[in-house]
């Protein structure tokens, strides 16, 4: 029993000392963002800061609240456009027998090993051919595109374990197969869906390469401007950490509202 407890005790020591060394660069750039140049720069490091002072954020905001607009747009356009399709496919391909399922599911999961810098050359022409670059309308197409292979996958893997009598029962009960989905299959996979949702919306917000190469002005995503405050004269800490910070806030805000969904997705089939 002592040994069990002393096993206990190392191993919480070691998940706490994990946690710290993870978190640690993150509690250092949210100190930083409440600190002037010079505090910056000052020895011995100024440990803790004035958390009143909130010029970094109000420069940032203020210079750059158009292209953090761009991101919360794109991203919750792209992410509502992408489980929009990926929920009826994913139903489609779970439920249904037909010819040459078996090639769609793969091609579907290929289509997510391509690295997104082998498309972004191809892209940035098509984009240009017919007048979508460096828009709204553009960008979310881009994104839904490359997310969808993946939410078609998880939502595939939610939907399997939903229970056949029910399904069959509401057909029986005259339900159409768009009926059974909608009210059916999404409120038993609704933790599932969430999850889901919650992993488009991060890949979404945070992407950076296709966005700098598509966007110049009107488009360009928040994480785009975070690479501008670092150049080849100086590096402006004091902003780029307090535009770390505003980029980290929205899933942190997103996550805890959802967390109770998430879990009951990511256990969804653990017990039967």
């Amino acid at each position: 029993m002592a040994s069990a407890r002393r096993t206990r005790f190392l191993l919480y020591i070691a998940a706490l000392v994990l946690t710290l060394v993870n978190l640690a660069p993150i509690i250092w750039i949210a100190l930083t963002a409440f600190k002037n140049r010079a505090q910056i720069y000052q020895i011995p490091p100024v440990w803790i800061p004035d958390f009143a002072y909130l010029d970094n954020f109000i420069t940032v905001i203020q210079g750059y609240w158009p292209f953090l607009l761009n991101s919360v747009v794109i991203t919750l356009c792209s992410t509502a456009l992408c489980l929009l399709i990926a929920i009826p496919c994913a139903f489609g391909l779970t439920l249904f027998t037909f010819k040459g399922r078996e090639d769609l599911k793969m091609w579907v999961l290929s289509n997510r090993m391509m690295p997104p810098i082998a498309a972004a050359v191809p892209l940035y022409l098509a984009m240009r051919g017919v007048g979508l670059l460096d828009t709204w309308t553009g960008m979310v197409l881009i994104y839904t595109g490359f997310n969808l292979p993946f939410a078609i996958w998880m939502a595939m893997s939610f939907f399997r374990g939903a229970p056949v009598e029910v399904l069959e029962a509401a057909r029986i009960d005259g339900c159409n197969w768009l009926q059974v989905l909608v009210k059916v299959m999404v409120p038993m996979a609704a933790g599932g869906l969430m999850t889901v949702a919650v992993f488009v919306f991060l890949f979404a917000w945070n992407e950076l390469l296709i966005a700098l190469f598509l966007t110049n002005r009107n488009a360009r995503t928040f994480p785009v401007i975070l690479t501008s405050f670092s150049g080849q004269a100086q590096t402006v800490w004091e902003q780029m950490a307090a535009a770390s910070i505003i980029q980290l806030v929205p899933p942190v805000i997103l996550t805890f509202f959802v967390q109770r969904h998430i879990v009951a997705g990511m256990t969804m089939g653990a017990v039967k």
